[in-house]
């Protein structure tokens, strides 16, 4: 899949073209939610808010929209809770509680021109988004750019190219992002803010934001969420020995990751059917070309679920070190133990197993070994 669309789809799709409400302080007799407003140029005859949750959308109230638009949604959370409400052309991301009383005023055909009074909470959530949205609208810009690569993989010149304008995008992207969450004083938004940076390569943002909040939001699901979360990203984080990995290899033989003691390892991530994974195999060759003389080596997982379509990729991609799986796709056993979120994902080892960098591609990753290896 290309990288570009997978993010601009999977990220862009939560975040686009959002419009937000706001609470005030006397609704502490109410006991429960309410959201108020007029929505001007809607066709549907009714509006629905949704808690967010992992698992998708639970209705939290419907209610009718009046001919001159009015509407008023009301029900009970226990605590502030991500919430939504769709449009055709948009959607109202907010946070609600039980001491929340909203007004909204919105035009449907303009989804992201909204009107907005009181909620720190939602006020805060709101910049989070635009913040958000800004990077990528750049991802979307970079991959109208480069459409032509959709179906074909570009030279390796084109890679580079791309993989340096994507970098600079997220890079800037995950820098405001925690620069905006510890800017300001603490909000619930910041475990929002979670869902938009790489567990694995961010995890020094994700224990900072643990440490700093947790105590504050203790009785908040996310909080508690988040902290067991990062307990568990500790035991791959930088520094931590490695977690053993033990499957076979394309011809049934059993190797073992801790069989590499002795030398930097590039633990590789992948799978034939990851077009991102394929366009990053010729720099992971060419490092390895370049350092397997000085104690490097790669030791590749696939979560592929065919064998063929693997050792061809092998094959073709000429990836000449050790290659391991359980051929178990996203149910391989080392997406749990290495907190694996997306592909491809590296984890560079030194000489002892323990983890010294992740997801280093391209120059940093070069970069990285000429320090270890010069």
């Amino acid at each position: 899949m290309n990288k570009l669309k997978q993010l601009t789809t999977s990220l862009v799709a939560i975040v686009v073209t959002l419009v937000f409400i706001s609470c005030g302080s006397d609704a502490a007799t109410k006991g429960g939610f309410v959201v108020k407003g007029k929505i001007s140029n809607s066709i549907e005859k009714t509006i629905t808010l949704n808690e967010l949750t992992p698992k998708g959308l639970v209705l939290l109230d419907t209610a009718t929209i009046e001919k001159d638009g009015s509407f008023e949604l009301s029900g009970k959370v226990g605590e502030k809770t991500f919430a939504m409400i769709n449009f055709p052309k948009g959607a109202v991301l907010m946070v609600v509680d039980s001491l929340t009383d909203m007004v909204l005023s919105i035009d449907a055909n303009t989804p992201d021109q909204f009107g907005l009074k009181g909620s720190d909470d939602t006020e805060q959530l709101r910049k989070l988004l635009e913040v958000n949205n800004k990077y990528m609208q750049g991802l979307r810009t970079l991959e109208a750019k480069y459409a032509q690569y959709n179906t074909t993989v570009p030279d390796a010149a084109t890679q580079q190219q791309i993989r340096v304008e994507y970098d600079s995008i997220m890079s800037g992207r995950k820098n405001e992002i925690q620069s905006f969450v510890f800017s300001g004083k603490p909000n619930i938004a910041a475990y929002f803010a979670t869902n938009f940076l790489t567990a694995e390569a961010d995890f020094s943002f994700f224990d900072k934001v643990d440490k700093q909040f947790y105590s504050l939001f203790s009785n908040s699901k996310y909080a508690r969420e988040h902290h067991q979360r990062v307990e568990t990203l500790r035991k791959t984080a930088i520094g931590e020995t490695a977690p053993d990995i033990v499957l076979t290899d394309p011809f049934g033989k059993s190797i073992a990751l801790s069989s590499l003691r002795g030398k930097y390892v590039l633990v590789d991530f992948w799978a034939s059917w990851c077009k991102p994974c394929r366009m990053e195999n010729p720099n992971v060759v060419r490092m390895y070309n370049r350092f397997k003389t000085k104690g490097f080596d790669v030791f590749s997982v696939s979560l592929d679920d065919n064998k063929d379509a693997w050792m061809k990729a092998i094959n073709d991609d000429k990836l000449l070190w050790t290659h391991v799986s359980d051929l178990k796709k996203w149910n391989a056993s080392v997406v749990s133990s290495y907190n694996i979120e997306s592909i491809p994902f590296t984890v560079l080892l030194d000489k002892e197993g323990k983890i010294i960098a992740k997801n280093l591609r391209g120059a940093e990753l070069e970069k990285k070994l000429t320090e270890l290896m010069p």
